[in-house]
């Protein structure tokens, strides 16, 4: 018996067994098919392998010999899977290393990325889901530690998951900028949240990381990872940060870009891989709530200073004397409930254009 099919390693014609049924019982060929109500031909022809056994006739056959039908269809299939399997070897073994390859990662999302070659054969798929996971073969474990804030904390990393922070580490490798060692940190932060006031300023924060010794990337999100964002140290030291822009409005992406900056403030990165996904939701993991609380402390002060009814022209006129974006303001106040999420949504700019020039 084969592990990897389940098949014998020989296998014969149904009507190889039928002929033993038919000597056994001393019966001629042309007997036993009038026993049927069959050609004779009919049965010559089942007996020397030219016709199959259909679901009809092997009703009949079990009949006349007092077995199970099931039986009959059972060897015969079992004799075709086999004489299948015997002469194309390399196509059942093609399959399940391409399905291997779909259990590791996404694998139409990233052909359509361009990380795996369109129309490759499997030996170059391989090769590129390896060269991208840093494993010899695919039967390897990805060595990728993680310290995760996920919705489903407990679940193993997801392919989907895998694949993102792997295309991060990607990214971050074909960046040749040399950054500078690890600058002020609060500085930084305060500096981003004052840039941003003008969304588009947004395109230029890779750089302005450097010089605080910092790599910033972004790499779309895959469509079943719900990741928002993620850090980790480099092989030099050197803080990677990465943004998905999952939820692509401007209170959501700098918040998500504070909570990872936190990270690399607070010296968490040491454990592992930050993994976050669902940043605004509550978590239990103390790691992450410090990034909260100190991402939130500096994106706004407490309080607001905004009294209900709360109007877009409050809004405004408040991050004007901050000098801050109104779309944080927004979603502070939807955030603490005190504002409903359909509520100032013209205040919260999608910022999936500015976030495309870092790839």
């Amino acid at each position: 018996m084969s592990e990897k099919t389940g098949l014998p390693a020989q296998a014969f014609p149904a009507g190889e067994y039928l002929r033993d049924e038919i000597d056994a019982r001393g019966w001629s060929v042309a007997e036993f098919a009038h026993i049927l109500g069959r050609p004779t031909q009919a049965v010559s022809e089942i007996l020397n392998g030219h016709k199959e056994i259909t679901v009809e006739t092997a009703v009949e056959i079990a009949a006349a010999t007092g077995t199970e039908a099931s039986t009959w269809l059972r060897l015969q299939d079992t004799y075709r899977l086999w004489k299948v399997a015997r002469a194309e070897p390399q196509k059942a073994a093609t399959v399940s290393r391409r399905a291997r390859l779909s259990q590791l990662v996404p694998m139409h999302e990233l052909r359509q990325r361009g990380i795996v070659p369109q129309d490759a054969g499997i030996d170059e798929e391989e090769a590129a889901v390896c060269a991208l996971l840093g494993i010899s073969d695919t039967t390897s474990t990805p060595s990728i530690k993680f310290a995760a804030r996920r919705s489903d904390e407990g679940a193993p990393i997801s392919p989907a998951q895998l694949a993102w922070i792997s295309c991060v580490k990607r990214a971050a490798r074909l960046d040749n900028s040399a950054a500078r060692p690890l600058g002020d940190i609060r500085e930084l932060a305060s500096e981003v949240v004052r840039r941003v006031a003008e969304p588009e300023a947004l395109s230029g924060l890779p750089d302005l990381f450097l010089e605080y010794g910092i790599r910033l990337v972004h790499v779309p999100p895959f469509k079943a990872g719900k990741i928002d964002g993620g850090a980790y140290l480099d092989r030099s030291g050197i803080p990677v940060i990465a943004l998905s822009g999952r939820i692509q409005r401007i209170d959501s992406v700098v918040f998500t870009l504070l909570h990872e900056l936190a990270h690399v403030y607070l010296g968490h990165l040491t454990s592992g891989i930050a993994l976050d996904s669902d940043v605004c939701a509550a978590t239990e993991n103390k790691a992450e709530r410090d990034a909260d609380r100190c991402a939130m402390g500096w994106a706004l002060p407490e309080p607001l200073g905004i009294s209900a009814p709360i109007s877009k022209r409050a809004v405004t006129q408040r991050a004007a004397a901050l000098g801050v974006h109104p779309g944080l303001i927004v979603g502070r106040l939807q955030y603490q409930g005190k504002l409903p999420w359909s509520h100032l949504r013209d205040l919260t700019p999608n910022v999936r254009t500015y976030l495309s020039v870092w790839e």
